[in-house]
């Protein structure tokens, strides 16, 4: 039995997927004075890489449909992983990149 398997979208989930790691990385670092990375930048890379995946793997599975063809199992999963990292970017980035606020010293007398 000669089953085919739909594969050509496995790259830009691969590419998303490192580009996804990348900023978890720069959020797991702390933020310096001259920070590069924002959480406003992560949180956009976030929501528009998993724009990307979900259209992506929409328009796999129109294919497949079409073209009687069985799925890829480590796409989806790679799809998966991007929705992991998408929703956890933003977050870590959050809670390691906390300002530490200190009491003020003005009292109300």
């Amino acid at each position: 039995m000669n089953i085919e398997v739909f594969t050509q979208f496995r790259l830009v989930f691969g590419l998303i997927l490192i580009i996804l790691g990348l900023f978890l990385i720069l959020s797991i670092l702390p933020k310096g004075r001259d920070a590069v990375v924002t959480f406003f930048s992560v949180l956009v890379v976030s929501i528009t890489h998993a724009s990307v995946a979900i259209a992506l793997i929409i328009t796999e599975n129109m294919f497949l449909e079409k073209l009687s063809l069985e799925g890829d199992s480590l796409t989806f999963y790679m799809f998966l992983g991007i929705l992991i990292l998408a929703i956890l970017n933003p977050i870590i980035y959050k809670l390691r990149n906390k300002s530490k606020r200190r009491g003020s010293s003005y009292s109300f007398r």
